[in-house]
């Protein structure tokens, strides 16, 4: 079966194509882009490429995935529509959590601590166990202030961080617990480890329709929130 993936939840465009067969990943081919320009310019072109590169055409793909959330809203939205598009015709879709598919980033055995900056000291979050490789989650994709998981990383001792906050978290990080900094490799989204995600949610059944696939949202845009403090501060002062 052949996958399609791709991210476009953050700065970072990706697409992969990946040959799955008898439960594991054969050949891939994987491209991503981190230049400035909006996902729509970028997107197609990334996915037009994969797919040359791996002699293949849409029509050949057995599944498509795409990394639902959380991230920028409008980056979400973006990936979510263009596989909702791509697989109208009733192929299965995948909807894959960013924070799996970048704690499926880090190899290294241990907690891993994918985070996500969203704004205002909060943080895009979950924990992951990397343990004989396989990787287990310990806690649900949360929006997380930077005090509460310093005090929550305390009883695991070192954290393998990746992902576009773990720079800013690093600055805000309190307490004892260790944080192993995140490569290059290892701190942006790849849709290559969407691919390897939405393989696992295949074989468990966890698949959608394009009408059903869903986005992930933790927080309310900042527009909306912005608006809502707004509001309170004038019923306040009357």
């Amino acid at each position: 079966m052949l996958i399609l993936a791709i991210d476009t939840s953050a700065l970072t465009a990706s697409a992969a194509v990946c040959d799955y067969v008898d439960g594991e990943i054969k050949k891939c081919a994987q491209s991503s882009v981190n230049n400035g320009l909006t996902h729509s310019e970028t997107l197609f072109p990334l996915i037009d490429g994969v797919l040359k590169a791996f002699g293949k055409t849409v029509s050949d793909v057995g599944l498509f995935a795409v990394s639902a959330g959380p991230g920028s809203f409008t980056g979400v939205r973006i990936g979510v529509s263009a596989v909702k598009g791509l697989a109208f015709d009733g192929r299965p879709a995948a909807a894959v959590s960013t924070l799996e598919a970048l704690a499926e980033n880090v190899q290294a055995e241990g907690v891993v601590c994918p985070l996500m900056d969203a704004r205002r000291g909060v943080f895009y979050n979950a924990l992951f166990l990397r343990e004989d490789g396989n990787l287990k989650r310990l806690t649900p994709d949360r929006a997380i202030s930077a005090a509460e998981l310093s005090t929550e990383a305390e009883q695991y001792g070192k954290l393998h961080i990746c992902g576009d906050g773990a720079y800013l978290y690093e600055k805000l990080h309190t307490g004892s617990a260790v944080l192993v900094k995140p490569s290059l490799c290892t701190r942006y989204q790849n849709a290559l480890s969407v691919a390897v995600c939405a393989a696992r949610q295949y074989e468990r059944g966890e698949i959608y329709t394009a009408e059903s696939l869903p986005t992930v949202y933790l927080r309310k845009p900042q527009a909306e929130r912005e608006r809502e403090e707004r509001l309170s501060k004038k019923e306040n002062l009357q």
